[in-house]
């Protein structure tokens, strides 16, 4: 689809009713300085960019620097509409075609005008529930440390063109913490402190991960009280990615482990040592049984 992102005026108005194109607006606002959009989208998507990482996070800082207003509205259907000075562009969709039609009629441009400003006043303006995108990795940075902010940031950021929103953000920190080798509670006391999950939550996706060998905790003594627990990347794992809405997990026989993981009731209290991959004598016939085990036990959490 064909998108117009040259625009005469300092303030853009847009209707927007595809999330995908709501991305790739916040990622010209996140690039550019020089204009501020006014957008309207259907009251239904407003919960999609809240639940949406980091997108959400990204659109906090946008509209704390005023270059975003975001509004949900009860008007449907609503068309892609784009407001730029003199000019409306108009997504025109039939059959396989999607393109922006561009027209500078001024008696169009005049009532859309008038319908957009009426609509912005009887809407809700949406500010999501998290921290700046920018706040989030530089706490993130303070409590964990410099190289768990970076595999974070590369990891979600390579995956977040493709899974508008499937992306299991909270395995992600987890595999980014243990990549370098982070404290658990550190991480879980970031990750409740910058809403993205509970101490419940938190726990579950460790435990999912540790069930399925990517990750094991190492005791860490402490003077008093309960040893604290050093997140580790499994020594099988040679290569994290993000792969469409997964969570690839590469060991160095080259097999995959998809862990995008749901929630479940059970809370958990593990601490899994290390997964055992020191037997090769039978490799191929124990990764393909094992290969099958982790599967079944990621789909019935």
């Amino acid at each position: 689809m064909s998108s117009p992102w040259e625009f005469n005026s300092e303030e853009v108005k847009l209707v927007i009713s595809d999330i995908e194109l709501l991305l790739n607006v916040v990622d010209y606002l996140w690039m550019n300085d020089a204009h501020h959009f006014d957008i309207v989208i259907p009251e239904g998507k407003a919960r999609d960019i809240r639940l949406n990482f980091p997108l959400n996070a990204q659109i906090s800082e946008l509209i704390a620097e005023d270059k975003l207003s975001i509004y949900a509205s009860e008007v449907t259907p609503l068309s892609t509409i784009i407001l730029d000075g003199t000019q409306v562009s108009t997504l025109v969709q039939f059959g396989q075609t999607e393109q922006f039609a561009k027209s500078t009629d001024e008696d169009l441009q005049t009532r859309l005008n008038a319908e957009f400003i009426q609509v912005t006043e009887s809407s809700d303006q949406i500010n999501p529930d998290i921290l700046a995108w920018s706040e989030l990795l530089s706490h993130l940075e303070q409590i964990v440390g410099s190289e768990t902010r970076h595999e974070f940031e590369r990891l979600i950021e390579a995956a977040r063109i493709e899974n508008l929103g499937a992306l299991d953000d909270i395995s992600v920190a987890i595999v980014s913490a243990a990549h370098s080798g982070a404290l658990l509670n550190d991480l879980s006391t970031w990750a409740e402190e910058v809403g993205l999950a509970s101490a419940a939550t938190f726990s579950r996706r460790k435990k999912n991960l540790e069930d399925a060998g990517v990750i094991y905790t190492e005791k860490v003594p402490i003077e008093i009280g309960r040893p604290k627990l050093r997140l580790k990347l499994s020594d099988a794992v040679s290569e994290v990615e993000v792969r469409g809405e997964e969570l690839d997990i590469t060991d160095e026989g080259g097999r995959s482990v998809s862990n995008t993981v749901e929630d479940t009731d059970a809370k958990s209290n593990s601490e899994t040592e290390q997964f055992n991959t020191t037997d090769v004598e039978h490799a191929d016939d124990d990764l393909k049984l094992l290969e099958q085990e982790l599967k079944e036990a990621i789909q019935s959490q």
